[in-house]
């Protein structure tokens, strides 16, 4: 490396010898550990093998006091060298016990993997999953060092605010102002433009950045296409990989809506008749608001929406949104933004395991009706009892196609007729002990996991647990998912090394490529099914 010999540090323009900050692969200082220049100060990484990390950097100041639920402000700049070894606080979240989710306000961080060499390497910006209400990028599944090493390419992972301190909506009462909702994306936003103002002092190239996320994190990139604020004034994404999620899986609220939900939630922390209600919110201990919504992720699995104690949810607020994400994603405002966006086979599991379910069809009959009030019928005869293992597979069936595989192929077939699109089934049963540890939740007559939500991760990841007990079939998958996710990267199209052929999605025919240890391409993916969702409306 040029420069290892050079030892100092300090702000832009006045580090020790006067050298000129450089470049793709950052400064080491005389420790030896690896240093880049930011516009805010300097910052310390470490190098794992043949990666440098740059862990836990704030993208945006703490959003607590008066910024709590208050629009991203840029960071404060800090003298002398900032450590950036350890990834940063989860945000406030169901509360679960476990340390990586220990909830913080203070949580708008975001980390760093950049591959060894010289150059200007595409960058790769992923948002977790989790509802909306859960989940962190300091999860060990999304350590992003081996796909910054395999695909070449910088990896960017970020925290944002979620459940009530990400999407909460007032009118204005009192002397406080009104807000919006819609903070989570906001601070998604903050955080690309972070990356693309600092993101070539770490190696990466600002002019080629792909978005990619998975469940929530995938609607959370849908939501990012839609807004005009992420392509004015400067164009903050380039393609987009949508994994198990589009713009409307978790429903969409009107501003009217949003606002009511937090108008409830003033109720409940007995604030809604204080002289200054939002003042009197902030001032409460974030983790006392949390607790008052009585909210728990895997048992959240098998609701509706309509009976989420809090719904977290984008909001048509006319700043981020101005009209429904769903049709500003769809309208061809000539962004050229290619996108590759699929599911799971069994996408539903986890949404009807944790419901009890009937022994017999006609018990499957009553069930469907009482929960789908005025569609039993219909869903019967769409997903027959006798074509099943048991309900719970059935159910399980229809709730994929409602909550992902449709809203996924809807999104395919308005966004293809104006921009690349091409689609994907992953179909290769893969063994996680986490997931049987979950599913030791299930109710009575559960589906079994099969190819359950979240499965890709693994395989595009290669989270060290799960990569020990690869079969030859999950090998091939493994390759077919990072090869393609970097092409796609590089030149947006998932075609070319290591890589079957596959066919841009064509809405005439519902084609898809099927990710399995022997790879196709399909046509008329969920055709049937989503035909009649279509008409009567899906999501969660």
């Amino acid at each position: 490396m040029l420069l290892d010999f050079i030892c100092g540090t300090g702000r832009r323009g006045a580090s020790l010898c006067g050298a000129v900050w450089l470049l793709a692969m950052g400064l080491y200082g005389c420790g030896g550990e690896p240093q880049v220049s930011t516009s805010y100060g300097v910052v310390a990484g470490k190098r794992d093998g043949n990666v440098l990390e740059y862990l836990g950097i704030p993208y945006a100041q703490p959003p607590l006091g008066e910024l709590r639920w208050a629009d991203p402000e840029p960071p404060q700049p800090w003298d002398g060298v900032r450590d950036a070894k350890l990834k940063g606080n989860a945000c406030i979240q169901w509360a679960t016990g476990i340390p990586a989710f220990t909830p913080n306000e203070d949580c708008l961080t975001l980390n760093i993997w950049v591959p060894a060499g010289e150059g200007s390497h595409p960058v790769m910006f992923w948002i977790h999953g989790g509802a909306q209400a859960a989940g962190s990028s300091n999860e060990l599944q999304y350590d992003g060092r081996k796909l910054a090493q395999s695909l070449n390419v910088v990896v960017v992972s970020v925290n944002y605010r979620l459940l009530v301190s990400g999407f909460f909506a007032l009118p204005a009462l009192g002397s406080g102002e009104a807000l919006s909702g819609n903070q989570a994306i906001k601070d998604l936003q903050a955080a690309l433009r972070w990356v693309h103002e600092e993101i070539a002092a770490f190696g990466g190239d600002p002019g080629n950045v792909t978005v990619f996320g998975e469940s929530a994190g995938s609607t959370n990139t849908c939501a990012l296409l839609a807004s005009p604020k992420t392509h004015a004034p400067e164009r903050l994404m380039h393609k987009a990989i949508m994994q198990s999620g589009a713009c409307d899986t978790l429903g969409i609220m009107t501003q009217e809506q949003a606002q009511q939900e937090g108008m409830k939630l003033l109720a409940e922390l007995g604030c809604l008749d204080a002289a200054e209600p939002l003042q009197c919110a902030r001032a409460l201990p974030i983790a006392a608001i949390r607790d008052v919504i009585k909210f728990n992720l895997f048992t959240s699995f098998g609701w509706l929406l309509e009976e989420w104690p809090f719904r977290p949810g984008l909001v048509v607020d006319g700043d981020v949104f101005p009209a429904s994400p769903v049709d500003l994603v769809t309208e061809n405002r000539g962004y050229d933004i290619p996108i590759l966006l699929g599911t799971n086979k069994d996408e539903g599991s986890l949404f009807a395991g944790f419901l009890a379910h009937p022994d017999d069809a006609e018990g499957y009959a009553d069930f469907m009706e009482q929960r789908y009030a005025g569609q039993g019928d219909d869903i019967v005869a769409l997903y027959p009892f006798a074509d099943y293992q048991n309900a719970g597979s059935a159910h399980a069936d229809m709730r994929g196609d409602l909550i992902m595989k449709c809203p996924t192929l809807n999104m395919a077939r308005r966004y293809s007729a104006f921009n690349d699109v091409w689609m994907y089934s992953l179909e290769q049963d893969v063994f996680s002990v986490v997931m049987e540890v979950i599913a030791l939740g299930f109710k009575k007559n559960a589906p079994p996991l099969g190819v359950f939500h979240t499965a890709d991760i693994g395989y595009l990841f290669e989270f060290p647990l799960l990569s020990a007990i690869l079969t030859p079939s999950d090998r091939t998958v493994r390759d077919l998912f990072q090869q393609a996710w970097g092409n796609f990267a590089r030149n947006g199209n998932p075609n070319g090394d290591g890589v079957p052929v596959w066919n841009a999605f064509d809405p005439a025919l519902n084609n898809y490529l099927v990710i399995s240890g022997q790879p196709e391409n399909r046509t008329d993916f969920r055709q049937g099914a989503c035909d009649y969702w279509f008409q009567v409306g899906y999501g969660f």
